[in-house]
């Protein structure tokens, strides 16, 4: 089995390392690979960001957009907001699973618990990719890094 929907975060992994992930996202799509943007928000800042540094993608997600997160967030004058962290953190591993996404990448501890989607955290401080238990270097070769990745989010599953 091979997949073809991969699910990356914004905040914490895209905009820590932008010319790495144009490089993987650019590899991942020339392979046929689907490529969904799936973070917090706020959407327009992150579709500026993409733009900017012309990182492709397929379908970008924010959690602020959903209305029952929309509806129990409390917007704050400053342009911070508050929402009830389990409706948050659930979100993104909510939406992987009902895209059928096969792998998502994120730098959060916390919302890999949520997730039946495999699920890749990415250490931007180490320049790390820890699936599964083991850990693959950003500096190998991107074809390397998403067969090291594909093998090992499958046989997780």
């Amino acid at each position: 089995m091979i997949f073809k929907k991969i699910g990356i975060d914004f905040h914490g992994v895209i905009h820590r390392e932008p010319e790495f992930f144009k490089r993987f996202v650019e590899f991942a799509v020339a392979k046929g690979y689907e490529i969904y943007i799936v973070s917090g928000g706020p959407r327009q800042t992150i579709i500026d960001f993409l733009a900017a540094h012309k990182i492709p993608y397929h379908h970008l997600w924010c959690i602020i957009d959903q209305p029952e997160i929309n509806e129990n967030t409390t917007f704050c004058a400053d342009g911070s907001f508050r929402v009830n962290d389990m409706l948050w953190d659930k979100a993104k591993g909510e939406y992987c699973q009902n895209e059928g996404i096969n792998l998502h990448i994120d730098d959060s501890v916390v919302y890999g618990k949520y997730f039946t989607t495999p699920y890749c955290r990415f250490d931007a401080d180490e320049s790390v990719f820890i699936c599964n238990g083991k850990c693959f270097t950003a500096n190998m070769e991107i074809s390397e890094l998403l067969e090291n990745l594909q093998i090992v989010t499958i046989s997780e599953c």
